[in-house]
């Protein structure tokens, strides 16, 4: 699961990362649709929504990324608020998945 801006996922806005877009098979739920204007996790029932809208009922563990691991802690902490279970923060996030040009990146969403 990516944490990334919708145009940091599908690999249409520019990035400080070696390549454009993300790891393929993930989806996107960005950090920030998950927060308010001030910063405060969404209230209860509106993260549900964002969040089933993603996950689509999916009971399996949940690993989350970024560029550089905040926002997907952020995500995870969202995530661990509506009670799901399994959540990991993939410690090399993005920015050094890139760098591995055996690793390809998927673009478009």
């Amino acid at each position: 699961m990516c944490a990334l801006p919708a145009g940091g996922f599908d690999g249409s806005a520019p990035t400080r990362y070696s390549r454009r877009g993300h790891i393929p098979g993930s989806r996107s739920l960005p950090g920030r649709d998950l927060a308010d204007s001030a910063g405060r996790v969404l209230p209860g029932p509106e993260l549900a929504a964002r969040a089933a809208a993603v996950l689509h009922g999916a009971d399996s563990p949940v690993v989350l990324y970024r560029g550089g691991g905040i926002s997907a802690a952020g995500t995870a902490l969202a995530l661990t608020l509506l009670g799901r279970d399994g959540i990991a923060v993939y410690d090399g996030p993005l920015e050094e998945w890139s760098k591995d040009p055996a690793l390809p990146p998927e673009l478009g969403g």
